[in-house]
């Protein structure tokens, strides 16, 4: 990566199954005046070995995080990764989608994470997405957050103190339902 690309904002959205699946979707904005992924995206030698740096460098960062579904250490893997345009701008997007699976039960799960502390170099926000029906038990995290029955919001502004221990308790629905 040039370092002409700033790191200006980010965004996550995860997807929790009742089986027990976790679907990652993260995505990375940059501010990149030099045109530097313009000039990556027309090559696709270029790419493809950007992509996979890009992979790599990712997968190496959470193979440092310890998360553990129900006591049980599950590890995340990355299974995507590319670059997108944001139409006529300097910005650009660095998307991943990442997975990992832990054993969730019929009584309260637990999902933890150790992060490494840090300053948020920038805005970014994380929603999770449980099963309709869910109950959010609670909530442990440095960052400011809301419930909306079962979906999570959290966000931090650039400077928060972020990362360290993070824990949700949840409910599965004990019956399925096709839709809202």
């Amino acid at each position: 990566m040039s370092d002409m690309v700033e790191p200006v904002h980010a965004s996550s959205f995860f997807s929790v199954s009742q089986t027990g699946e976790i679907h990652e979707q993260l995505i990375f904005e940059y501010l990149d005046i030099e045109g530097y992924y313009r000039k990556v995206i027309r090559d696709e030698t270029l790419l493809a070995k950007e992509v996979e740096k890009l992979a790599d460098n990712m997968q190496y960062f959470l193979d440092k995080e310890k998360v553990e579904i129900n006591g049980v250490r599950v590890k995340s893997r990355v299974d995507y990764c590319d670059i997108y345009l944001k139409g006529d701008t300097d910005v650009v997007s660095v998307v991943y989608l990442i997975d990992f699976t832990g054993k969730f039960t019929g009584e309260e799960n637990v999902i933890e994470t150790w992060l490494e502390e840090e300053e948020a170099p920038y805005d970014f926000e994380i929603l999770w997405r449980f099963p309709v029906g869910s109950k959010i038990v609670e909530v442990e995290t440095t960052m400011d957050f809301e419930i909306y029955n079962d979906i999570i919001s959290l966000w931090a502004m650039d400077g928060d103190e972020v990362g360290g221990y993070e824990k949700i308790i949840f409910e599965l629905p004990t019956s399925t339902r096709v839709s809202r």
